[in-house]
């Protein structure tokens, strides 16, 4: 019954709205299984992808490096598989919901993870929660990826980031501009037609995009005085762009064209 409402609700982009709103609103169960759903080797196979990235990213030797994640998500694997294969002294996983899918367990197990445990500490809560339970000016790497276009306050995550965040710390952050939901069928940039009441209304509690632009994230690693590198950057195609150009009703694209992009930031 289930999956034939789920399916009824599709067909129709405002009855897809309606869908959001009541699941934003708690009416409607989101399962958050995500695209990982219950395959565990796969959740762990991006976990190890996203371990060597992060290592590739980071100026420097990672032995005894104090580690931030942000966003942990579904697994702890990837913060896991890090203090083992690069010997971190000790790592933080944070995520604004505690949605740790019942494979972490399974992975934790099946990849003989349990022994690094011990120097994991995991959070969940509002941003502040991160000043609370890290010590300022400690922590020698940030780490997020896909995550940042889900947070809502900026300014309250990097006055976090930024109190914990030792001197000569490093932060990397991969940011997916592209449209995260079902309203990618009409177009990659179709969720920026909604106003933003009603964008908040559909998914204000459960971590939807908050459909920033890149010259927006620019604004406030400024606003902290944060030094930025782009280390990469994908763009939309000509084809999409042209498509947007049409239900956005804007002539100024250009701001529009990044789709993923990569942050480096230290303090100056």
């Amino acid at each position: 019954m289930k999956q034939f409402i789920k399916s009824f609700l599709r067909k129709n982009k405002f009855i897809e709205m309606l869908a959001y709103i009541l699941q934003n609103n708690q009416f409607l169960n989101s399962s958050g299984d995500g695209e990982f759903d219950k395959d565990v080797d796969g959740m762990f196979q991006y976990a190890v992808s996203t371990a060597k990235q992060y290592k590739d990213i980071y100026s420097g030797n990672l032995e005894y490096k104090i580690v931030l994640e942000i966003g942990t998500g579904f697994t702890r694997a990837t913060m896991l598989y890090m203090i083992k294969e690069y010997n971190l002294k000790k790592v933080y996983c944070y995520d604004r919901f505690n949605c740790l899918h019942e494979n972490d367990k399974k992975i934790i197990e099946k990849f003989n993870l349990t022994k690094y445990l011990n120097k994991l500490e995991y959070i969940s809560g509002t941003n502040d929660e991160i000043s609370k339970n890290i010590e300022a000016n400690s922590i020698d790497y940030i780490v997020s990826n896909a995550v940042l276009e889900h947070v809502d306050d900026m300014d309250l995550l990097f006055t976090n980031l930024n109190n914990v965040l030792a001197d000569d710390g490093q932060m990397y952050h991969k940011v997916d501009l592209r449209c995260h939901n079902r309203f990618k069928l009409h177009g990659e940039l179709y969720f920026h037609t909604f106003s933003k009441k009603l964008w908040n209304m559909m998914g204000g509690n459960i971590g939807q995009p908050n459909r920033k632009l890149v010259c927006d994230y620019l604004e406030c690693f400024n606003k902290f005085n944060l030094i930025c590198e782009v280390n990469k950057s994908e763009e939309f195609t000509s084809e999409e762009m042209n498509k947007a150009k049409i239900y956005l009703e804007t002539n100024d694209m250009f701001k529009y064209i990044i789709s993923v992009v990569e942050f480096r930031l230290c303090k100056k």
